[in-house]
């Protein structure tokens, strides 16, 4: 028996052993709640998730599905996409809006796991960051969306690299008429948000959409204000994000549809140190796709799509000039140091470029009568480029000098490609039981790739010979329908993601430089999960218990120069001889060496208690360790991961007192977590929970005008989420303050 027979086997027994422990426990608990309900009878809309890449009802998905409709999009006080997902049960948001923190660090977490492991689409699209691999939360309006997909679970079958802990499918509006909507908004802060989507029909075969959205954010202080004198000059973030997107909808016959999408995306950063910190993107992308009935059983669905991102990136600080060697702040500053002079200084200019371009392609046949109900065969392919030129300062040694006092340079470069093809199909062997079945096979190829670091002059070069691997995914899903109220569902699969140019080609840092790894291996992740559904009335239940093992987490690791001499070529390359020869005393690089693990279990419950309330809660265990690390490695195995609760709820309440009015509240607990870890057995620093509330309304006071009103953090709760060093309480950054938003809708 071959070694991947083996681990498929073993995940198998998995499954079914956690398939036949929750079943029991849900079948209990959801027949006794029916038992209980007197149901409420509510028409609901067919919604078909493209996410699946086949026509799926959102009710027939064997994973943790969840769909957030224009209604739930509308109600929600969040200002931005990434504090909408907030509120969905297992992505692991913290309160400070992407808008608000550095685009290098604006990921999309799911399950406990980061990293680049969650796949962001918009119309089956990626956006995320070629370089980074980050998601572009400033591309994407609010007011221009149909509804999310939330597909929770291991999706490389279908959808390749990064869709290791679930995919996340933004469906945006079509043209359907001549209507056009004006948003304006403005918080307590002195934010002033505004959209206009405007429709156009020109024939019944015919439409176009115009969306225009700005949006000047005057941000808060993440700094606690006890603390804020170690960070002199540090002031809150400011920032405009603009978006002018254009879309055609062009029907060529009653069996053929396409679209073309033209848009132009500029996020301008002012963050931490206004005057010197700057972030500015520039992001032209074009987007087309076409979907063609071939006859009554078959249909070919194609989409392309290109884009160009340019990044201009300042980094700046400040501290007290204490004498001609010495300028401090963070964990240097003292208190007496503060009547000194403040120097402000660039520590970092980075300029990168970036292309990506892609297509996809699926054939989908239905088959009427007989085990086989469905086969989708798809094909995709997506190339990436990119450049990244870097400067690093030191702190400057002259109070008429604080600029110029260059470190080191980086240079890197490569291109990366990615090709799969995957085959999926829906069996019914018994009536009451769905099968879903898919395998991918996908290439990944860098090439061309060069990563030079210059430090006192001399020139450090590395040219990594081009490299290649394949990877197969397969995945399984059962769902088994024992009345229409009721089933029971279950998938397993294996799902990996490459590292990104940040990972491979980038090299950065000052005295203590991260070294980019050419040599790097995908993370893969091995997969099962097991839940129950229970909808009738106005009452639905779910439950999801699932366990995600992987394998070669990129980590970065720290050396010295006790440690050189087993420091990988990527490092001595780079660094010299010595590691003080180019590098300093101290060097991080990147590496494969760590595994990890994340198991949980989701509860969800909707209960339509009459026409006028409606009562949602959730409640989301996660637990997130390492299982193996490197020697050098000061992370615990089996400890759980920094900055992932335990435990987290939500409860909320949608009320409509009058047929004009409508009002939701939500009550988020955030449970106790790890805040930074040490080797100690037993020994962990951990804050304490927190509570915090939101709110929401909308009147209408025409049937064309609505009004609104929000507050995110009705109580002015000073929480964080986030990991820092215990013993410096003033690296800590804080989530959104209370913020309130008023606003006016108007459709004309």
């Amino acid at each position: 028996m071959s070694l991947i027979d083996s681990l498929w086997r073993h995940v198998m027994a998995i499954f079914f052993l956690i398939g036949s422990r929750v079943g029991v426990f849900a079948l209990a608990l959801f027949v006794t709640q029916a038992a209980a309900q007197a149901p409420l009878s509510l028409e609901t809309e067919a919604i078909m998730v493209s996410a699946s890449r086949g026509d799926t009802l959102v009710e027939a998905m064997p994973l943790n599905t969840t769909i957030l409709t224009q209604e739930e999009i509308r109600r929600s006080p969040a200002q931005t996409l990434d504090q909408l997902l907030r509120s969905v049960p297992s992505l692991n948001f913290t309160g400070v809006p992407a808008i608000q923190s550095d685009p290098t660090g604006q990921q999309t977490k799911m399950r406990g796991m980061g990293n680049a492991k969650v796949l962001m689409l918009l119309d089956g699209v990626p956006i995320h960051d070629p370089f980074y691999q980050t998601t572009q939360f400033y591309k994407v309006s609010l007011d221009n969306i149909e509804r999310i997909e939330i597909v929770r679970g291991g999706n490389s079958s279908l959808w390749g690299s990064m869709a290791v802990a679930g995919v996340i499918n933004i469906v945006s509006k079509r043209p359907k008429g001549d209507d056009a909507a004006l948003n304006v908004s403005l918080d307590s802060r002195g934010s002033v948000a505004w959209g206009l989507n405007k429709n156009v029909r020109v024939s019944d075969r015919l439409g176009f959409n115009l969306v225009v959205d700005d949006t000047s954010f005057k941000g808060y202080q993440t700094t606690p204000n006890d603390d804020l004198w170690r960070y002199p000059h540090k002031e809150a973030t400011d920032a405009h994000n603009s978006n002018v997107q254009l879309t055609s909808d062009f029907k060529l016959s009653n069996t053929f549809n396409a679209y073309v999408r033209l848009g132009l995306h500029i996020q301008d950063q002012d963050i931490s140190y206004n005057a010197l910190g700057n972030n500015v993107q520039t992001n032209p992308d074009i987007a087309g796709g076409f979907y063609w009935r071939v006859d009554e059983k078959s249909s070919l669905q194609g989409t392309a799509w290109a884009q160009f991102v340019k990044f201009e990136k300042f980094n700046g600080t400040g501290c007290y000039w204490v004498s001609s060697t010495s300028c401090l702040s963070g964990s240097t500053a003292t208190s007496a140091g503060t009547s000194n002079a403040v120097a402000d200084y660039v520590t970092q200019y980075g300029s990168q470029r970036y292309r990506e371009q892609g297509a996809s392609s699926i054939y989908s046949h239905q088959v009427r009568g007989g085990v086989v109900e469905s086969v989708q065969i798809g094909a995709d392919v997506r190339r990436l480029s990119a450049a990244d030129a870097e400067v690093f300062y030191s702190a400057p040694t002259s109070l008429t000098a604080l600029q110029g006092n260059v470190h080191s340079t980086t240079y890197g470069e490569g291109k990366q490609l990615f090709q799969g093809v995957f085959a999926q199909t829906r069996l019914t062997p018994l009536a009451p039981l769905e099968l879903t079945l898919s395998a991918r096979e996908d290439r990944w190829e860098s090439t061309d790739r060069l990563a030079q670091r210059t430090k006192s002059g001399v020139t450090s070069t590395v040219r990594p010979t081009d490299t290649s691997i394949s990877a197969l995914n397969p995945s399984m899903g059962a769902k088994w329908n024992f009345t229409d109220a009721f089933a029971l569902r279950g998938a397993t699969y294996k799902s990996f993601r490459v590292p990104g140019f940040n990972n491979t080609t980038r090299t950065y840092g000052t005295t203590t430089a991260t070294i980019a790894n050419p040599d790097l291996s995908p993370e893969k992740l091995t997969g099962v999960e097991f839940g129950a559904d229970y909808k009738t009335g106005a009452l639905s239940l779910g439950a999801t218990a699932f366990r995600y093992d992987i394998k070669n987490m990129i980590a970065t690791y720290s050396i010295t120069s006790s440690t050189y001499a087993s420091a990988p070529a990527a490092v001595t390359d780079f660094c010299g001889a010595t590691i003080t020869t180019r590098c300093g005393s101290t060097v991080k690089y990147y590496t494969n060496d760590q595994d990890g693990r994340s198991t949980g279990l989701e509860l969800n419950a909707s209960w339509r208690a009459s026409y006028t309330l409606t009562l949602n809660a959730s409640y989301t265990r996660t637990d997130s360790i390492l299982t193996r690390v490197a020697s050098t490695v000061t992370d615990p195995v089996n400890v759980q991961l920094v900055a992932i609760p335990r435990n987290t709820a939500l409860l909320s309440a949608l009320w409509a007192p009058t047929e004009r009015m409508k009002t939701w509240t939500e009550l988020r607990y955030i449970g106790r977590m790890n805040i930074d870890t040490t080797t100690v057995s037993g020994t962990q620093f951990v804050q304490g929970s927190a509570t915090v509330l939101d709110w929401s309304a909308r009147y209408a006071l025409d049937r064309n005008t609505d009004l609104t009103a929000s507050v995110v953090n009705l109580f002015d709760r000073k929480y964080n989420e986030a990991a820092y060093t215990y013993n410096q309480p003033y690296s800590r950054t804080l989530s959104m303050p209370m913020t309130l938003t008023l606003g006016v809708k108007a459709r004309f």
